[in-house]
């Protein structure tokens, strides 16, 4: 078990083509995950599944209490609120999603941390996706999205890792935030890494783009206007696709320089 608590707080939709191998990378850090859940597919119960679960909430049960009926970062105080009333106890959290996949060990992190008394963990995202070179191959029968998806975008920054203290909530109306309020300027030294998977197959576009059109909950899908569009060279608003090798390279924790360094890198992969 690892020396600092590190709580999963974690928010899906719609992702039981993906959610069995995110949980089984989930399993391996977190013993403790709470969960707001969106989907109408098998999701629910595929996580419900998982005795690292502990806590459950859909999004139904409280889509009153958000402004507009509108679901933003600020839904999270549910599961900070839950989870500082089930585990009073100092300690770090860390956000989860449903298509993300861990690259650095963040209990590891979340001890460096806090040995470093931080109060935040920027983390570098990288996201995959259907590369023009992925047309014509079985891609549902590779069951593994990681070993399906080989190309992805180096990415921005985002605090997904904070300290557990007094005081800190969300705001229900919160948007494109990710970190409660309340949180110290203390940052972590190290942008660890994450995997992310948004665009795993041609049919889990397609679903989402629908969902969206009926629901509201996510934009992002709404570019692909055909099949043939699923299939790109680089994602949008990026400046560099690579394949992946097994490792991140300059991105890797071990090769990371000064932290305005590594921050006006990041710049370098995507347009402002």
């Amino acid at each position: 078990m690892p020396k600092v608590q590190n709580i999963g707080l974690m928010i899906t939709n719609n992702e039981d083509d993906v959610i069995e191998e995110v949980m089984e990378a989930n399993k391996k850090y977190f013993d403790k995950i709470l969960v707001l859940d969106g989907s109408s597919d098998r999701t629910e119960e595929i996580i419900r599944s998982y005795d690292c679960v502990k806590y459950f909430l859909k999004d139904r049960e409280i889509i009153d209490q958000l402004p507009g009926k509108k679901f933003n970062d600020g839904a999270r105080q549910f599961l900070l609120a839950k989870a500082q009333e089930m585990f009073p106890v100092e300690g770090w959290f860390t956000l989860l999603h449903g298509d993300e996949i861990w690259h650095d060990d963040p209990n590891w992190v979340a001890e460096e941390a806090d040995k470093a008394r931080a109060e935040k963990v920027n983390w570098y995202v990288m996201n995959f996706f259907l590369h023009t070179s992925d047309r014509g191959r079985d891609l549902p029968a590779v069951k593994s999205v990681q070993e399906r998806l080989r190309w992805y975008c180096p990415g921005y920054l985002e605090i997904r890792s904070f300290r557990n203290k007094r005081g800190i909530h969300y705001e229900l109306g919160q948007r494109n935030l990710t970190i409660p309020k309340g949180i110290g300027w203390q940052i972590y030294k190290y942008f660890p890494i994450y995997k992310h998977y948004p665009f795993r197959s041609v049919e889990q576009i397609m679903k989402k783009k629908l969902a969206h059109r009926q629901t509201d909950f996510n934009y992002t899908y709404e570019r692909y206007a055909t099949e043939a569009d699923c299939f790109v060279d680089i994602l949008p608003n990026y400046k560099v696709a690579r394949k992946y090798d097994g490792s991140f390279h300059e991105f890797e924790i071990k090769n990371q320089g000064t932290l305005l360094g590594r921050w006006l890198r990041s710049g370098r992969y995507i347009r402002w």
